[in-house]
């Protein structure tokens, strides 16, 4: 097995390609991650108390359940984003006929297939963004999963992996894509 970097892992079993993208973050940002769920939680809890039981009169409820509302939004979006940190691994596997890539909190994931006839290797490329820029900084936070380094073009649309990855990880998983690309394409 080949590694590129801290997170990726490369695998040629003949007929096929495997590459293993982690998703692990630091222990002192897991244990963040942990205490803002639970700390979200306790508010969310106060929240149902005043709706059930406490004496709101019927708009101040209103506003309560309106509150819920965004509080269950977040509430699911950073128990899935500390998961997907704990738990989760992007799985790409190429082969003569398919690239699937399936992005899975420990087994459970959807799996997505590109025919690998139809990928141009020269347009697998890394995302350049300015390492200062608003976006850049928003995708590398470690409470979001973010956007992923590496895209490639199926049928007019840009798809994305390997997220999070730092800029000489993700050219060396694009250069290593594409190698691999070639030696599947038929001519």
């Amino acid at each position: 097995m080949k590694t590129i970097g801290d997170r990726i892992s490369l695998e040629n079993h003949g007929s096929y390609t495997t590459l293993i993208i982690s998703t692990k973050i630091e222990r002192w940002k897991e244990t963040l991650m942990l205490t803002w769920i639970v700390a979200w939680t306790f508010c969310g809890a106060v929240f149902l108390y005043f709706l059930f039981g406490g004496d709101l009169v019927k708009d101040e409820k209103l506003i309560v359940f309106i509150v819920l509302l965004f509080w269950a939004y977040f509430e699911y979006r950073i128990v899935k984003t500390f998961l997907w940190r704990k738990f989760g691994v992007e799985f790409i596997r190429i082969d003569e006929d398919k690239f699937s890539i399936k992005k899975a909190i420990k087994s459970y994931g959807k799996v997505s297939e590109y025919y690998t006839q139809q990928i141009e290797p020269k347009k697998v490329e890394c995302l350049k963004q300015d390492p200062k820029s608003f976006s850049k900084v928003m995708n590398d936070s470690f409470w979001i999963i973010g956007e992923g380094a590496v895209r490639f073009e199926d049928k007019g649309n840009y798809i994305y992996f390997g997220h999070q990855l730092e800029s000489d990880e993700s050219e060396k998983l694009a250069k290593e894509i594409r190698k691999v690309l070639k030696k599947y394409k038929r001519n």
